[in-house]
């Protein structure tokens, strides 16, 4: 006798009203043996926010030389703008070390949205604060201000972990790196060029009294509408995630009022993801985070944040050191103009072959091969520096080195979506998905604080004592390397998320 039809399906939402992802994201899906389509339009909203997080870190890079040398911090020494560099730099990621776990908690708490806001409202007064900045108290107070109050990174980070699973997760993450690539081809390219835009455009700008005095500030401004236009994309298109779950077996059919769902084998089975009424507080303590996963995880993310950001801060250091002292010589719209090139070839490297090189190698094998490309990257500054000193301004040759040294970054680059991976798939619960990310990048933060003071201090002092010929820096870059590598043989083989072992 056949069953009534009433017992042969299971409601799927408990509340048939509750708010939705996305209509991508909540379209049924048909049974194949493909990974989940990912939520476009929500996956779009996070990554344009996240551009901006990118931003925000080294928009100021093409002209931070010029505008310690222009208003005197290093006292007119050029050989000691590192450290004056690395001084503006470091506090960002200090505030942020000391803050992002608790925005992340709070996110796990109150809802990821809130908290995204706020960050980047705090941010656009922060970015534009910076450009009317013309002493070193005012610049560090300035990238305090932008790193204490805003703790995205770590909450946007976390929602591409929520609405993916481990089908696609590989391809989100992979995406990060492309926007991040992005970020650092707008970035420079629009602050490089309206640096000193009275001198740069004195028929648009010549009679600006303002500008004159602060001519760092249409660059700000420029960067501060990003924050102001992620803030109108947060309220109206990015859906909440905070209390989003994955459910696992259920094939679905829509009725007029209610959606059904029809239990099939688990091998055929769709993620589809429901929706509480309202965010649950988590309820992870610290102490149930710190798993051996989460810390080795930890661990290498903080390690790769580290030799990356040193590696970001020398690149344009270096471009703007005079031949003399082993550098290029190049002027912050050259320099601008070099990064955007260089942003747009590795989001399009990143987008493509990633997903692939993840395929083939899988996350940890990648991650060692990724991050072993340091060393290669660090060994091509010292051969530059040589030839640069040699002939006392730039040619051909150097400028071909320099471009074939960063045609290799992207690979370095692949680093950050291994560690993205190793991170969210450590989460004990799903709920503390947010929590374990916000613990990684306080880790990172930290180390983020250290690179830039760490780089740019080695960098002075290298060319300073001329120690090895000024190359003391790069054998230090290549040993941290080394010894980070070590801490990769702590990392899983075959990467699952924990909350679903």
């Amino acid at each position: 006798m056949p069953r009534p039809k009433e017992l042969e399906t299971t409601p799927l939402l408990s509340n048939p009203g509750s708010a939705e992802i996305d209509s991508e994201a909540n379209a049924f899906r048909k049974e194949n043996t493909g990974p989940t389509p990912l939520p476009k339009i929500q996956l779009s909203c996070i990554l344009f926010i996240l551009a901006y997080e990118a931003l925000s870190w080294r928009f100021y890079y093409p002209f931070i030389n010029e505008l310690i040398l222009r208003f005197n911090i290093s006292g007119g020494d050029e050989k000691s703008v590192g450290y004056y560099a690395g001084f503006v730099t470091t506090p960002f990621f200090l505030a942020q070390c000391a803050s992002v776990f608790l925005w992340a908690r709070l996110s796990d708490r109150i809802g990821r949205r809130p908290v995204i806001m706020f960050g980047l409202f705090t941010g656009a007064i922060a970015t534009i604060a910076f450009g009317f900045s013309r002493t070193l108290p005012a610049l560090i107070l300035c990238r305090v201000f932008a790193g204490g109050l805003n703790g995205n990174m770590a909450v946007l980070k976390g929602m591409i972990a929520e609405i993916s699973d481990d089908s696609n997760q590989a391809r989100a993450y992979s995406l990060t790196p492309a926007l991040f690539a992005f970020a650092f081809t707008i970035g420079p390219l629009i602050t490089g060029n309206l640096a000193n835009p009275c001198e740069r455009f004195p028929d648009t700008f010549g009679d600006s009294a303002l500008l004159e005095a602060y001519p760092y500030l249409l660059p700000s401004i420029a960067i501060a509408i990003f924050p102001i236009i992620g803030i109108v994309i947060t309220a109206l298109f990015l859906k909440e995630t905070a209390g989003v779950k994955a459910t696992v077996g259920p094939s679905c059919s829509k009725t007029d009022e209610t959606v059904n769902c029809q239990s099939i084998h688990a091998s055929n089975s769709r993620t589809m993801l429901t929706h509480d009424a309202k965010p649950r507080p988590s309820e992870s303590s610290l102490a149930s985070l710190l798993t051996p996963r989460v810390r080795v995880a930890v661990l290498n993310y903080s390690t790769v944040a580290l030799i990356s950001n040193m590696l970001s801060f020398i690149q344009p250091l270096f471009m703007a050191t005079t031949p003399k002292y082993g550098g290029l010589g190049l002027s912050p719209s050259q320099i601008g103009s070099f990064l955007s090139a260089l942003g747009i070839y590795n989001g399009v490297v990143q987008a493509i072959f990633f997903p692939i090189a993840h395929r083939i190698l899988g996350t940890t094998s990648l991650f060692q091969i990724s991050l072993a490309s340091n060393i290669v990257l660090f060994a091509f500054w010292p051969i530059i520096s040589h030839l640069a000193k040699q002939t006392e301004e730039v040619s051909r040759t150097l400028i071909g080195l320099q471009i074939a040294q960063l045609a290799l970054l992207p690979l370095e680059r692949m680093a950050f979506s291994c560690s993205n991976i190793f991170l969210t798939s450590a989460a004990p619960t799903r709920d503390s998905i947010g929590s374990t990310v916000g613990l990684g990048q306080t880790f990172a933060a930290i180390s983020r604080s250290i690179g830039p003071s760490l780089a740019g201090a080695l960098f002075a002092v290298s060319i300073e004592k001329n120690i090895l010929g000024g190359d003391f820096v790069y054998l230090v870059l290549a040993s941290i390397v080394l010894v980070s590598l070590v801490g990769t043989l702590y990392l899983p083989r075959v990467v699952k998320r924990a909350s679903e072992e």
